[in-house]
């Protein structure tokens, strides 16, 4: 019988071993779209990639991407310090073709293994096809386009032959001899093979005049990304397409004095006009093999420095002390590998906290990496960090370049407290006297049991044996879906939308109390919208009044609740301008705004059932 249920203790152990440090990898798409439609494949993982290797998408046009996010957090239970960090790349796409295709697994490398995702299976079903026009009663003899000279995009790098790693700069500029109303870049690059960082300029481009062979343009740069290659080889990217309403002359061809971006010029017509800059190839060489330190991580860029430093060296016995390295520099500062440290025995090291200060700016991607660890030492005597060093790569001096980080010291004092030591303790000595001296003599009430009756192996035995298996058993299962339903932030913050939202009214309550007017007003609209963006998954920064209507229609919610959601927003907006009694009309707007909360939240939860 203990056999058996040291068995099933260890199966029990052995499914929640294997799930908690399993690499997590996988890929995310509607199963069915309409052709023309666009959407998002997004590759998720739950570890930090050395490498994406992107499958070959077929059936489908590459709109943009990858784009890269990540996110890092940090638990501390119980004196364990846990790091979660999440990568994610997404592609925007677009059905080119009815038809079912499917997507094959990405492959990323994780601590020098390779990890594939799952594949896809998008089905594209026709699309919408738009009326036809009719037909145009102009001369057929005027042009319907601006010709190739008058209008066109050029793509430039800022070199044609990198090293593997290096930063590139590509910049689409955009040349024209017309008036251009309004563009848009309908599709851009896949970049198949680099990792990419947009650097544009926020806002309007600046135009400028430019004379190319006797002819004068006006030049606005309207797109600039950095891009890193990621393997050596020849790498070809595609070419950015933009779609621009232009304005064409009549007669004649208008003066260049109107402005880039105005409106149509006087006696002319606009057209629509869909233009592909120029391909660029790109010969990526591989890194030099010659003098290549074993330290090297394949960090590759320009201007790196790295500081480190210890907040105290002198210490006692199980006090925290940390150690920071920061590395600044321009380059690839994501994929950037926390340096390889050797710590002495008996120095308990946490993994580090990591903080990034990345800056992209239209010269590039720049910035700082801030690794935080936390150690803890165990014993007394002196503790030596040995120095170790950064290495990268500089492509413009064509070598390898190391960057030391200090050696620290640290002098830690205080008794060392050993397993079976502590204050208090009885000596094996003590308990061998006490075993041969006189025993006290029992007095009280004494329990006797019949002979042969035995603790073991009885009924209660087995309960006890059992139970805790058992619960065990649940307790695995809770945690299991705790953490899906941490995983999901969708859910999560769905299900804790009503909470946050009674949080702020009754924080409201308070300044309604103390009768601060904005204070109640400003929290009171943090309780509303704050419950819109967690219970309709929309953020807070797009949320308007046209979205939210629109939400509510998508989760049939009642049309008078709507309403009612509605009003409660303007009131709030106009309440605190309105002339009259203040107290009363902010204590009828707190229960206004706490009656419009409850109800909806019934009709959600009476919907979902």
């Amino acid at each position: 019988m203990q056999k058996i249920i040291i068995t099933l203790f260890l199966w029990t152990l052995l499914p929640l071993s294997l799930w908690a440090g399993e690499i997590e990898f996988t890929a995310s798409a509607p199963s069915e779209v309409a052709a023309g439609e666009r959407f998002r494949l997004t590759y998720q993982v739950n570890a930090r990639p050395s490498d994406f290797r992107a499958p070959d998408i077929r059936g489908f046009r590459v709109l943009s991407g990858p784009s890269q996010s990540s996110s890092t957090s940090m638990q501390m239970i119980n004196g364990r310090t846990t790091v979660t960090e999440s990568f994610s790349y997404t592609y925007v796409l677009q059905g080119a073709e009815e038809g079912t295709f499917t997507i094959a697994p990405a492959q990323i490398t994780v601590d020098g293994e390779s990890h594939r995702s799952n594949s896809l299976t998008v089905r594209v079903r026709p699309g919408t096809t738009p009326p036809s026009s009719p037909p145009s009663q102009e001369r057929t003899e005027q042009p319907s386009q601006a010709s190739d000279s008058d209008l066109y995009i050029r793509a430039t790098a800022s070199t044609l032959s990198p090293y593997q790693g290096q930063q590139v700069i590509i910049s689409y500029t955009l040349y024209t001899r017309v008036t251009v109303n309004q563009y848009s870049i309908d599709r851009l690059p896949s970049y198949r093979g680099f990792w990419t960082e947009n650097i544009t300029a926020p806002g309007q481009p600046q135009t400028r005049t430019e004379v190319i062979n006797g002819q004068t343009y006006r030049v606005a740069e309207i797109y600039r990304v950095a891009v890193f290659p990621q393997r050596s080889g020849e790498l070809r990217i595609e070419p950015l397409q933009t779609e621009l309403v232009v304005s064409l002359p009549a007669q004649r061809r208008q003066s260049l004095i109107d402005d880039f971006f105005s409106g149509s010029a006087f006696g002319g017509r606009q057209a629509r006009q869909t233009i592909e800059s120029n391909a660029l190839t790109l010969n990526v060489k591989a890194l030099p093999t010659q003098n290549r330190p074993a330290s090297f991580s394949g960090m590759v860029g320009t201007d790196f420095e790295v500081n480190a430093s210890v907040n105290q060296k002198d210490l006692n016995v199980n006090d925290a002390v940390n150690l920071s390295i920061a590395i600044s520099g321009r380059g690839n500062m994501r994929m950037l590998e926390k340096p390889s440290l050797n710590f002495p025995a008996n120095l308990e090291v946490f993994d580090p906290n990591i903080s990034d200060n990345i800056r992209n700016t239209t010269s590039g991607v720049s910035g700082s990496r801030t690794y935080d660890y936390v150690m803890i030492p165990r014993t007394a005597g002196e503790f030596v960090i040995p120095e170790s060093e950064f290495v990268y790569f500089d492509p413009q001096a064509e070598r390898y370049v190391r960057k030391p980080i200090s050696q620290f010291v640290l002098q830690v004092s205080g008794e060392t407290v050993l397993p079976g030591t502590t204050p208090g303790a009885i000596s094996q000595e003590a308990i061998k006297l006490l075993g041969s001296d006189i025993r006290y003599i029992r007095t009280g009430n004494i329990v006797l049991t019949p002979a042969g009756s035995v603790f073991f192996g009885s009924n209660l035995f087995w309960i006890l044996i059992i139970v805790p298996f058992l619960l065990f058993f649940f307790f695995v299962i809770h945690l299991r879906n705790q953490i899906k339903l941490q995983a999901n932030q969708e859910l999560l913050r769905n299900k804790k939308a009503e909470k946050l939202a009674r949080k702020r009214l009754r924080k409201s309550k308070t300044f309604l109390d103390k009768k601060q007017e904005n204070d109640f007003y400003d929290e009171i609209f943090k309780a509303l919208w704050g419950y819109l963006s967690d219970k309709l998954s929309i953020p807070v920064s797009i949320l308007n009044k046209e979205n939210v209507e629109g939400a509510f229609r998508a989760k049939k919610v009642k049309q008078e609740l709507s309403d009612s959601f509605m009003a409660t927003l303007n009131d709030c907006e106009f309440a605190r301008f309105a002339p009259g009694e203040k107290e009363d009309r902010m204590a009828d707007i707190y229960h206004k705004a706490l009656n419009t909360i409850v109800t909806i939240e019934k009709d959600l939860r009476n919907k979902q059932t």
